[in-house]
């Protein structure tokens, strides 16, 4: 929650506008002349303004980023995003 930046690189793959056309390179596949790794089939799902913006035709993250941090945003009491990242992170342990 302090980071500055954020990768989205599956997230934005999913647009039915991006060039991969519904497919990713993993994060293992950087080098910096030749391509290697994994290409991971994300789907698509809406074109990269609906992606970003919405409306959401469904539940499940993948249609309105910036929607849903806004909600988790307002969910949570805060304002903007340098308040947001210095608030006190509380894992809770998982026993299985």
């Amino acid at each position: 929650m302090g980071a500055d930046a954020v990768m989205l690189g599956s997230a934005l793959a999913r647009a039915t506008d991006a060039p991969g056309g519904g497919y990713h390179w993993g994060a293992e596949a950087h080098h910096s002349e030749l391509p290697r790794g994994n290409r991971v089939q994300v789907g698509q799902v809406a074109p990269l303004e609906q992606v970003l913006y919405g409306p959401s035709t469904v539940a499940d993250g993948t249609v309105n980023l910036v929607g849903a941090l806004r909600r988790a945003m307002a969910t949570t009491g805060y304002s903007d995003l340098k308040e947001f990242q210095r608030s006190e992170v509380v894992v809770a342990p998982y026993f299985a």
